[in-house]
């Protein structure tokens, strides 16, 4: 008797992921909870809108814009006042060129366009988001963009953006839509490299694309960030040698370490231990370490079809090994508890959801005062040892839990499953595979 032919999921060719349709039932109840996020939010701006929408690093991002305007650099004094690490212009050259159009905007219209702007970069990242998780670009997809870019501003790292009038989000979004692209795309590539033109941090998913074998579009990132570079340089020279001179590795620009608003490893490692010369070589040690542990996941993340996961690791991680990282450079929270709002809703086991809602307590702001707690997130929590070295670094802490979550999820599920159309997608660059039919001894 002849064996029939076997065929097995593997192989090396690159197709897209089959396009999953989002239940009905999910897009009706993610836009009810969308709609009271938003009115609950819109509610807190009305009582405070000094609070909730000052625009500060906005108008920051303005005196940098005037001065590009009248040729005055941005990076010899501070932005304001004249103390050293306070209001300093800590980005590219090419981000102050990116600011200039802001200088034309006042009044109440300024307001507007910062939190409108964000509002839209949030949506286009909820977009991306599920375009990453391999959602159908339909209605559905469309109706349920600004459903979670509501529900989001319950997030703590994203309401302090929203206030701020911060470009964290413009981040969020071009290194989504980055990872949405197809592999095969020549253009794929270029918006990290915009994203790491603007802001250092992003840079990180160069490493990304270089661990998972996506070489053509690392050199492509780079390829961006260098005519970033020059761009700056064209436009404004003087600031562009002061600042690839050495300027942005200049610590003295941002702060302090062990200021408590550093929600970043070496701002816990300095709070902990002082900021001298072992601090700094901690410091270093477990950057390194913890990078390439994330690395390791996030090639087997993605390497297994789980491509936002992946990605939300890489981007929580660059904010944890980041020199400074205040909480608004946290949005990649909003990411996170997209990719577990999607598993626990797919897989609705105990472990999903207890996970979702673990991560949702910690990034959460906003909503204590719903069951009487009157504090704003959870580094408002009394500040009483041995507790505060946890909820006062919580951030760090659920990304390293991320790590142990990972590992053991790609242990006890190597392989995503690709017989159910609301389940995980097919794992990146894998197609069936059919063999020669072979014959068999009787």
């Amino acid at each position: 008797m002849a064996v029939s032919t076997v065929e097995q999921v593997a192989g090396t060719k690159q197709v897209p992921p089959q396009g999953r349709t989002i239940p009905s039932a999910v897009v009706w109840g993610v836009s009810l909870l969308g709609a009271l996020a938003g009115w609950y939010y819109l509610g807190q701006v009305l009582a405070g809108p000094r609070a909730m929408l000052h625009m500060v690093d906005l108008g920051v991002y303005q005196i940098a814009a005037d001065r590009v305007a009248h040729g005055v650099s941005v990076y010899d004094t501070p932005l304001r006042g004249s103390t050293r690490g306070v209001w300093e212009f800590v980005y590219t050259p090419f981000a102050a060129v990116l600011f200039v159009p802001l200088a034309a905007i006042h009044g109440t219209a300024f307001t507007w366009v910062g939190a409108l702007g964000n509002f839209a970069l949030l949506t286009g990242s909820a977009w991306a988001a599920l375009s990453v998780l391999g959602y159908r670009r339909d209605r559905r997809t469309l109706v349920l963009g600004p459903a979670i870019a509501a529900l989001l501003l319950v997030c703590e790292p994203v309401r302090e953006t929203m206030a701020f009038g911060q470009v964290n989000l413009l981040l969020l979004l071009l290194v989504l839509i980055d990872m949405a692209l197809p592999d095969s795309s020549r253009f794929k590539g270029v918006l990290t490299g915009i994203a790491a033109g603007i802001k250092l941090t992003p840079v990180f998913f160069v490493l990304y694309l270089l661990v998972t074998r996506r070489f053509r579009a690392a050199r492509t990132a780079i390829g961006a960030l260098v005519v970033t570079m020059v761009m700056g340089l064209a436009v404004l020279p003087k600031d562009s040698l002061t600042f690839w001179s050495g300027a942005f590795a200049d610590p003295a620009r941002v702060g302090v370490p062990e200021n408590p608003q550093n929600e970043s490893l070496r701002g816990m490692i300095a709070r902990s231990v002082g900021s001298g010369a072992v601090s700094q070589l901690l410091w270093l040690a477990a950057a390194a370490a913890i990078t390439a542990v994330c690395l390791l996941l996030a090639r087997r993340l993605s390497a297994t079809g789980r491509e936002l996961p992946a990605v939300a690791l890489c981007g929580l991680t660059s904010t944890v090994v980041s020199p400074y990282s205040w909480v608004h450079h946290w949005v990649w929270l909003a990411a996170l508890l997209i990719c577990l709002a999607d598993l626990a809703i797919r897989r609705r086991s105990v472990v999903t959801v207890a996970g979702l809602l673990l991560a949702f307590l910690v990034a959460s702001g906003g909503v204590f005062d719903l069951v009487g707690l009157h504090y704003g997130s959870v580094f408002d929590f009394p500040n009483r040892a041995p507790w505060s070295l946890v909820d006062h670094n919580a951030y760090i802490w659920l990304t390293l839990a991320l790590f142990a979550a990972a590992a053991v999820w790609l242990y006890r599920f190597p392989l995503s499953r690709t017989n159910d159309q609301f389940d995980a997608p097919v794992p990146r660059n894998t197609v069936p595979v059919r063999l020669e039919k072979t014959p068999s001894a009787q």
